[in-house]
């Protein structure tokens, strides 16, 4: 490996020379020695030492992100959106994978094993120094436990905090559902069903706030049996589709795209065809929602934009610049497509 001290013998100056020229600082030496330092540099390879200049700078510009599980279909966009915001900004980022969906599913219980693996986790980004960290969550809840470790700029993606102190990053799930059942009213329907996910599910909470809400102003009364549970997966959809369709919705929302490729199933056994016969939305626009026949009507989370506002208020609370409030909410995408029917 070649040094700054190889390339300081070859070119016959001092050590501190070939650092200042390699670094930018001007007036170091003449133009022509200058050139001859970085040619010598660049024929040799010469790769800095970065962990030795961040330890001599006590800076890393490197910003530390845990995801709770990098399997999960939203995380990858948001580590991207973090990544792609830091590199614009000169920083590099550390990832720690907490693999937490394929340990506990989607079991939150908020237990001293997490606390464990959460506490390690920050000891080993704190190890490598990092400047920020981003905590990436892989379903929407409020975050209880606050490691009292935390010496740095820290913010939530796709969750929140108990701890007004702390920003947190997630989208607006109440708004989206009140966008998309204004949408399916203004094509006609009156009873619509909704397959939500599980009752204490954040997501299905605020889902469940805007979809009343578009049904309050449009002056169409709740009908509770309307309304059922399932767990986010694409059985639960088919099974809840049965109940649905025989009660004479005439459309569908679907809380989630998995639990409505299930409706699709349950659809085409009951003689029934999607965007024809009953409208069906869904909710996180999956890559198979438009490989769907009909392609599946659905909402898209700003995923990569939550990644970047992170990157964005670490930057700003590096700079004790972030005032704002404690909890951002962007807006989703809604995507209409083939299978939201109009009511003959």
């Amino acid at each position: 490996m070649v040094t700054i001290k190889k390339i300081a013998q070859m070119s016959k100056v001092s050590i501190a020379t070939v650092s200042n020229v390699l670094n930018g600082i001007p007036g170091t030496a003449s133009e022509a020695k200058t050139r001859e330092i970085l040619d010598l540099a660049r024929e040799l390879n010469y790769t800095p030492n970065m962990i030795a200049k961040s330890l001599k700078q006590r800076k890393t510009n490197t910003i530390g992100i845990i995801t709770e599980d990098l399997t999960v279909f939203n995380t990858p966009e948001i580590v991207d959106g973090i990544d792609s915001c830091c590199k614009a900004n000169g920083y590099d980022t550390i990832l720690a994978n907490m693999r937490l969906f394929k340990l506990y599913r989607n079991d939150f219980t908020d237990t001293p094993g997490h606390h464990e693996l959460l506490d390690d986790t920050l000891r080993n980004m704190s190890a490598k120094q990092v400047e920020g960290i981003v905590y990436v969550g892989y379903h929407c809840r409020e975050m209880v436990y606050f490691p009292s470790q935390i010496q740095v700029p820290f913010v939530y993606a796709y969750c929140y905090s108990s701890n007004e102190v702390l920003p947190s990053v997630i989208y607006d799930d109440q708004k989206a559902a009140f966008d998309v059942t204004e949408l399916l009213i203004h094509k006609g329907h009156r009873k619509i069903g909704v397959i939500c996910g599980p009752a204490d599910s954040y997501h299905t909470q605020e889902r469940l706030r805007g979809f009343n809400r578009a049904l309050t102003v449009h002056n169409i009364k709740p009908k509770p049996e309307l309304l059922v549970y399932g767990d986010w997966e694409r059985q639960s959809g088919y099974n809840l589709a049965g109940i649905l369709i025989n009660s004479g919705v005439s459309a569908i929302f679907s809380f989630n795209d998995l639990m409505a490729s299930g409706v699709y199933e349950r659809a085409a056994e009951m003689g029934l065809q999607i965007g024809k016969d009953l409208a069906l939305f869904g909710f996180d626009n999956r890559d198979i929602s438009q490989g769907y026949i009909p392609a599946l009507s659905t909402v898209a989370p700003p995923l990569h934009e939550i990644g970047s506002k992170c990157a964005e208020i670490i930057f700003a609370q590096m700079k004790q610049q972030w005032k704002k409030k404690k909890r951002v909410c962007l807006p989703c995408i809604i995507h209409e497509r083939n299978s939201l029917a109009a009511k003959c």
